[in-house]
């Protein structure tokens, strides 16, 4: 799979956006109070930064057969843009790909090819909303739960079951149990935070529904690992991600290097007039 990094990423962002959980679940005001406590810490923990960027290399079992492993660049400015390079070689860089609040855009030297559109085209194209602050929000390790189409994690979060164990605290929307028979589908999402660092260390959520076979259902399990402290800022230097849906199956690591935070940063991106213009196709 050429684009195998881009479309991994939306994939988890089409995911994600594309159900919600019917069922939450009443919790006294006491939990809710020790909830809002948690998620301050958390969203208090992601660091204080307007831009990253990194090194990454791909290892993965759908790019066994390319020559070379899937390395590159990432930058990104919050809530603004998200600019990818993909460069296997020192010389050579086979894709260039920017995704900002309302519209994706890639293009490649190789190829003579260009893709670029509004994120609410996009969204129509394949039939799932796609969202940036989901993207953002997977390749920085900062949480991201669906609701309704929207994310909304402090509503959500109050309302989550929790579950503390030896340095890590596990909370999710609601539980097993209260899966019933219900028309659409419904997502259980369950999160691991360490207490070490007061990150995310797993993200699984898992789709639901009694009329539908488990080989059919659609899985995913986000990891983050090997914590590096950069100033203030505890971030992982490792992502795996192994999502099942009912067509394919993905499954890669991306490890982070050369992390720098708060830079000057650029994001270029000026494709030729004469690259071919193409479509993106499911």
């Amino acid at each position: 799979m050429k684009y195998v990094y881009l479309y991994s990423i939306l994939a988890v962002c089409f995911f994600v956006s594309c159900h919600s959980s019917k069922k939450m679940v009443k919790v006294s005001s006491e939990k809710q109070m020790e909830m809002l406590a948690l998620y301050d810490s958390v969203t208090k923990n992601y660091g204080d930064y307007s831009t990253v960027s990194l090194k990454f290399s791909v290892d993965s079992k759908e790019l066994k057969s390319l020559p070379v492993q899937l390395k590159g660049s990432l930058r990104i400015k919050r809530d603004s843009a998200i600019w990818i390079s993909v460069m296997p070689t020192l010389n050579i860089e086979v894709l260039r790909c920017i995704i900002t609040q309302d519209s994706v855009k890639f293009y490649s030297k190789l190829q003579h090819t260009q893709y670029a559109t509004d994120l609410q085209s996009l969204s129509q194209q394949i039939g799932v909303e796609v969202d940036y602050a989901t993207v953002q929000s997977v390749l920085l390790d900062e949480l991201f739960i669906s609701q309704q189409g929207k994310i909304d994690t402090l509503n959500l979060f109050k309302s989550m079951e929790i579950n503390k164990k030896e340095k890590k605290v596990i909370f999710q929307t609601h539980s097993k149990k209260e899966f019933k028979k219900v028309d659409t589908v419904s997502l259980l999402q369950i999160w691991q935070i360490s207490m070490e660092n007061l990150r995310i260390s797993q993200v699984e959520i898992l789709e639901e529904n009694a009329d539908v076979f488990d080989s059919d259902k659609m899985k995913f399990k986000l990891n983050y690992d090997d914590f590096e402290t950069f100033g203030n800022i505890s971030f992982p230097t490792k992502l795996s991600l192994k999502a099942k849906m009912p067509s394919k199956k993905i499954h890669f690591e991306m490890m982070y290097s050369k992390i720098l935070f708060n830079e000057d940063l650029s994001f270029p991106f000026n494709p030729s007039d004469k690259y071919q213009k193409m479509e993106l196709k499911n």
